[in-house]
């Protein structure tokens, strides 16, 4: 029974179109953003890294501009343009973020020459200039817009031969959370009063590659792979999901904070007998051919 009141107030909310909205994804993120480096970053900066140093020895062999303009899409707390900071000098960063609480532990962890923005990504980018900047960075945030949009944009405010690095997770990520999370969401029926539609993330690194080839970006490096997280417990398992913005805007759709809903995940993780979580990721670096 209540899996059909559950359905039934799915579908209301479906054709009501009470659906999450990027405040609930920037709400999502302010909620986790003092334990963001320490719960998330800690392990995954090593792709963000990998990344990134493939993006600076790029730029430095074809440095066309000493002191580079930097767009950090989605900054979070500025790790990007940290790690960018400390190895090309005399860069003037621009750091845009939605999450207030992401902004400011940007601003209060770093030195930089920067402008910090609170705004979404299409908002800042569409306000922003042509051929503004000589490098864009965005971390595992362009799903949460029309990334072909994001994409058309920056390489208008891109200079010519101007670099993209971005990474993303792939639409199989968090596979243990998929099989729990449609039970969670019926158990829970009552507590629902949005829905989130599924993020439009790319299935492997061919169709991420083909997002910026159809906006005249050429191919630098791309690489897919993938890290699990193991838990001694459940209820740390829990605590992770809930606490890394791992599923922004999932949990504006059931409170991942209501301890019956925690309650409701520790059982269906130990029915299934799940101590992991695996996130799927594919990052690139893309030359701006404009």
């Amino acid at each position: 029974m209540n899996t059909l009141k559950g359905l039934f107030k799915i579908i209301k909310l479906f054709f009501s179109k009470r659906y999450t909205s990027l405040n609930d994804i920037a709400n999502s993120y302010t909620r986790v953003s003092k334990n963001y480096n320490e719960s998330f970053l800690k392990e995954m900066h090593q792709y963000n890294k990998e990344m990134l140093d493939k993006l600076i020895i790029r730029y430095i062999d074809n440095m066309a501009n000493s002191s580079p303009k930097i767009l950090d899409l989605a900054c979070g707390t500025g790790f990007n343009s940290n790690f960018i900071n400390s190895k090309i000098n005399n860069s003037n960063f621009t750091l845009v973020d939605i999450s207030e609480g992401m902004l400011n532990e940007a601003k209060n962890n770093l030195s930089l020459n920067a402008d910090f923005i609170k705004s979404d990504m299409l908002s800042f980018l569409k306000s922003s200039k042509d051929n503004s900047f000589d490098l864009v960075i965005c971390s595992w945030a362009i799903k949460y817009q029309d990334p072909h949009e994001i994409i058309k944009e920056v390489s208008r405010v891109l200079k010519k031969d101007g670099y993209f690095a971005v990474i993303v997770n792939l639409k199989g990520t968090l596979p243990e959370v998929r099989k729990i999370y449609p039970k969670l969401v019926l158990r829970n029926y009552k507590k629902i009063n949005k829905i989130m539609k599924e993020l439009p993330n790319p299935v492997h690194h061919k169709t991420f590659t083909r997002w910026f080839e159809k906006e005249s970006f050429s191919k630098i490096e791309v690489k897919s792979g993938s890290h699990i997280f193991t838990f001694d417990n459940t209820k740390s398992l829990v605590s992770f999901v809930t606490s890394t913005g791992a599923l922004a805007g999932f949990d504006a759709m059931v409170n991942m904070e209501d301890e019956e809903v925690k309650s409701s995940m520790i059982k269906l993780f130990n029915d299934k007998g799940i101590k992991t979580i695996t996130h799927k990721y594919v990052w690139g670096i893309f030359k701006n051919d404009k």
